[in-house]
């Protein structure tokens, strides 16, 4: 066992932390360095990092989402692979589509980070809140940072869009999404894409239009997401 094993998420699943396989003669754990910098560079949020089958607040009304998810993470790497896109939808807010999103793109780099796809430099998989990645473009456009993260938007296996259609929303927005959806579908990059907007919503001219809509919804497996509050659930029992 190694000193690196007491603060690892990969415990619960992890074949040398169970001693089903033998690990190596070095004092520190390389499958748990690959794991921690491929989760680095995919810049999920700290709240997500932990998102996965393993931490799963499963209950009465999330049964049939856990039972999907579960299933597409038992074939996450071949159907990212196809380029196969996710589009989770649903008006209600904290319902859980940015969790669930968060598992798929955990899961697949839990599945890859120890292969030869990952090379230390570029991520396997990225994730990106849409209302961000629009306003640097907007105002930033030609800074390293904003051209660095585009290149990797238009380039990584799979994409976390995070909330899209959020912000404000105009011509330039709208064009520039268009590009960016299209350039991955033409490629066959997967794309997992959350939002609060129905696609009725979407497809408002005010909003993504019918043409942005049409490509997000192209080889995609939607799932609506319905429910309370999660948050608010939490909540509740942090003030008890």
């Amino acid at each position: 066992m190694y000193e690196d094993c007491k603060d690892c998420m990969a415990k619960s699943w992890c074949k040398i932390y169970s001693g089903e396989v033998q690990g190596s003669k070095n004092s520190w754990c390389s499958a748990k360095y690959r794991l921690d910098k491929a989760l680095e560079l995919s810049r999920i949020p700290k709240m997500y990092l932990n998102a996965n089958i393993y931490n799963y607040d499963l209950d009465d009304s999330n049964k049939e989402i856990f039972t999907f998810i579960r299933d597409t993470v038992d074939d996450i790497v071949s159907i990212i692979d196809e380029g196969v896109n996710f589009f989770f939808y649903g008006s209600n807010p904290g319902t859980g589509k940015t969790f669930n999103a968060s598992v798929l793109l955990n899961h697949y780099i839990y599945k890859t980070c120890l292969t030869n796809r990952f090379d230390f430099e570029y991520p396997l998989a990225l994730y990106i809140v849409y209302a961000d990645l629009m306003d640097g473009l907007r105002y930033y456009r030609d800074s390293y940072e904003v051209q660095d993260t585009l290149k990797l938007v238009n380039t990584v296996p799979l994409l976390l869009l995070d909330d899209i259609g959020s912000g404000t929303n105009s011509d330039y927005t709208r064009e520039q999404t268009y590009l960016i959806i299209n350039n991955r579908l033409n490629n066959g990059l997967s794309t997992i894409y959350t939002s609060n907007l129905t696609i009725t919503e979407l497809r408002k001219p005010e909003n993504l239009g019918v043409r942005n809509t049409s490509r997000i919804l192209n080889y995609a497996i939607g799932q609506e997401f319905k429910g309370k509050d999660r948050r608010l659930l939490s909540a509740r029992r942090a003030g008890r």
